[in-house]
């Protein structure tokens, strides 16, 4: 697992809203210090993705910013959409339908979501409301010098929206494709004259159908939180967040008959697995969490910080099917010629997840010399209690359907003889220290590390996750970096060794550089890096005892990015997001050596471009464009799978390239904001990733959504 990397969204400037960046001149880009990030209102914003506030320009590592302006511009709703414009970001798969993205060439499907600096967890996967956001931070390259164990690739915190100092009400109403319906408010307020007490409460209700048959969504979302300001030095704010979806999913479509050929034609573009009425898919979350930030102040020079929350979620499935290939399976001329689904049929399941977090950070700024130091020390738990059950799903293919002649009528078939039962406990202990150190305002120097104790019911695991890196500021508004990291994360509990010892923990190391620029004003604001993560340990094939594993293999990510954002005019946004990657399997027992990591393109490339007009008659009417292109990539390629018996793998098959087309109108009149967003403008037929030979997943056709704001 690797570390830090590059195009750290754009070093310091706007938060455009159009793609990935960083602070707004208007919301507070300090014009003295153009490295560093202020948030107006509460005085206390904890959250950061690197637990300190060392100017974005003078760290060692690509941190990319969307901020809730985006979001709400662009009527984003999914986590993977408003990651698009993330440079090193692109789309991964859990079961097609729960958010899932890779960061520079890994999958980071699990473990790598953070929530206002504290872990998210949910083994069944998740889709967090955006509503409730201030924005979304990407760390891209390892984290465990910060976080302990993480995916190689990077990872992601949501910040949370925090009560602000001033009085305001936002509501807004929406409808779209799918006969979409939905309601959200934002509304803050001091709750007493002195403004000790801040309150603000985020809800939401959103109900359609989806682009799939018999498939839809709806959610309710509650989202409180109270500050008390104890005094100038201290604060304390208290996070609730509640969720709930009632969603009836769609589901991929094997890959011969969409990607792939098949003798009997392509199957339907959105085709339906699941079935209607009563026989519906179902997945249901209910999730809720309790938790605190709290800051204070000793000195000038001296800071504490600590994060809490507990977590309780609630997991229900039943008749989630998957067509997991042909009934009727036979290959003529290596073309698949069956038409019969065979089905996976998930459910009922439930699942119980509770988690509870903390994170303690003491921070402080002192000078030896011509020295300057900032000192981050800081100790963290965090522990996950998993129980689910099964009662009874079917696997044996005795539920089918025939694309050709589907009949949705026929009772699906649960077998109480395929039910079972598990979960586990865990929890992690680290120890961390940084250190800033600064040279004449020149020369930067971080040095960091941090100690890991993680505990499960296979064992403990220990970890030592070193950092160092090197800025060189050539203005005050451009510098160069260099940086040196490593990372783990342990092995799956079903992935053993041939004498039942724990196979040790998979490991990573990164080697980056880049550069930061900034202009006078926030108008322009660019990054670039090179990197280089090798993950190492990765468990392949025992090859003297089939079905057990050892940790000889080893995979590589090469790669350069470009982000950029620039204000040429009054009115006038344009942004940039481009990727490089040579992602593959450099050692492996059972997968051949050169074969490309799964849902990887080589070339990512985002651009966006809006307007508002500024004055005169249509002064407040916008426009914009943005164009997402990913060129070819290959499936899922971390299992070895042989559809027709050649001996040939068959895993890596190929997703084609495409290009998708987005456009928005919006009108801004005193209060009012109406909106208009078109995405897939083109209807373009795609898809954007696959997690396995049977699970391609669908690109989303032409789809719209109509907003209307007030603020009051």
């Amino acid at each position: 697992m690797h570390y830090r990397l590059l195009s750290s969204a754009i070093c310091l400037a706007s938060l455009l809203p159009a793609s990935a960046a960083f602070a707004d001149t208007d919301a507070g880009a300090d014009a003295d210090n153009p490295g560093t990030i202020v948030v107006t209102g509460q005085p206390f914003v904890e959250g950061e993705i690197s637990k300190s506030d060392v100017p974005l320009i003078e760290t060692p590592q690509a941190i990319s910013v969307v901020s809730a302006d985006t979001i709400r511009d662009q009527g984003i709703v999914d986590l993977n959409d408003a990651l698009r414009s993330v440079a090193g970001v692109s789309r991964s798969s859990t079961y097609g339908y729960y958010d899932a993205y890779t960061i520079r060439g890994y999958d980071t499907a699990y473990d790598s979501l953070y929530l206002d600096g504290l872990i998210t967890h949910s083994a069944a996967g998740t889709n967090y409301e955006l509503s409730g956001l201030e924005r979304v931070e990407v760390l891209k390259g390892p984290a465990s010098s910060l976080y302990g164990a993480a995916p190689i690739g990077g990872v992601v915190n949501l910040v949370s929206k925090r009560p602000q100092e001033d009085s305001f009400l936002r509501a807004q109403l929406a409808t779209g494709s799918y006969n979409l319906i939905e309601g959200s408010i934002d509304a803050n307020a001091p709750l007493d004259s002195s403004g000790t007490l801040l309150f603000r409460l985020n809800a939401l209700f959103r109900d359609s159908d989806d682009f799939v048959k018999y498939s839809g969504k709806n959610r309710i979302f509650v989202a409180p939180a109270l500050t008390w300001v104890m005094g100038s030095d201290t604060h304390l704010t208290l996070l609730g967040r509640w969720q709930r979806d009632h969603d009836n999913p769609w589901s991929p479509l094997p890959a011969e008959g969409t990607v792939l050929p098949n003798a009997n034609g392509p199957i339907p573009y959105a085709f339906a697995i699941g079935f209607p009425g009563d026989q519906k898919a179902i997945a249901n979350q209910d999730r809720w969490s309790v938790g605190y930030l709290f800051d204070h102040k000793f000195t000038d020079w001296l800071s504490f910080n600590q994060t809490l929350r507990y977590t309780h979620a609630k997991t229900y499935w039943n008749n989630w099917m998957f067509a997991d290939g042909y009934v009727d399976s036979d290959y003529a001329g290596g073309v698949q010629q069956g038409h019969v689904f065979g089905y996976d049929t998930y459910g009922p399941f439930y699942e119980t997840d509770k988690h509870f977090g903390v994170d303690n950070r003491l921070t402080a700024k002192v000078s030896t010399g011509s020295f300057s130091h900032n000192v981050l020390a800081g100790i963290d738990y965090r522990s996950a209690d998993t129980s689910y059950h099964e009662d009874g799903g079917e696997y044996t293919f005795v539920n089918t359907l025939d694309y050709l002649d589907p009949d949705y009528t026929v009772r699906l078939i649960h077998d109480p003889a395929q039910a079972y039962t598990g979960g586990g406990k865990s929890h992690q202990t680290g120890v961390y220290v940084q250190d800033h150190i600064g040279y004449a305002d020149k020369i930067f120097l971080t040095l960091g590390g941090r100690w890991d104790w993680l505990h499960n019911e296979g064992g403990t695991v220990t970890a030592f996750s070193p950092r160092v890196g090197l800025n060189y500021m050539l203005s005050p508004r451009a510098s160069l970096y260099a940086s040196w990291s490593r990372s783990f994360a342990p092995q799956f509990d079903y992935i053993t060794s041939y004498d039942g010892t724990p196979l040790p923990n998979g490991e990573g190391r990164n080697l980056e550089a880049g550069v930061k620029l900034g202009s006078p004003g926030g108008k322009l604001s660019a990054s670039a890096a090179v990197f280089q993560l090798t993950r190492t340990n990765v468990a392949t094939g025992d090859a003297l005892h089939p079905s057990f594993y050892v940790v000889t293999g080893e995979q590589r990510s090469r790669g350069f990015e470009i982000e950029g954002a620039w204000r040429p005019a009054a009115g006038w946004d344009i942004s940039l997001a481009y990727t490089y990657i040579d992602a593959k399997v450099t050692k492996d027992n059972d997968i051949p050596v050169g074969t490309r990591l799964g849902n990887v393109p080589r070339n990512n490339l985002y651009v966006r471009g809006g307007y508002e007009v500024q004055e005169g008659p249509l002064a407040g009417l916008g426009a914009s464009l943005a164009v997402l292109w990913n060129s070819r990539k290959v499936a899922d390629t971390s299992y070895v799978y042989d559809a027709n018996g050649d001996g040939i793998n068959d895993a890596g098959f190929t997703l084609p390239s495409y290009v998708l087309v987005d456009g928005g109108l919006s009108y801004r009149t005193g209060d009012w904001r109406f909106a208009l967003n078109v995405n897939n403008l083109l209807n373009k037929h795609y898809f954007p990733d696959a997690s396995y030979y049977t699970r391609v997943n669908i690109g989303e056709p032409r789809n719209w959504r109509f907003s209307v704001s007030r603020d009051f």
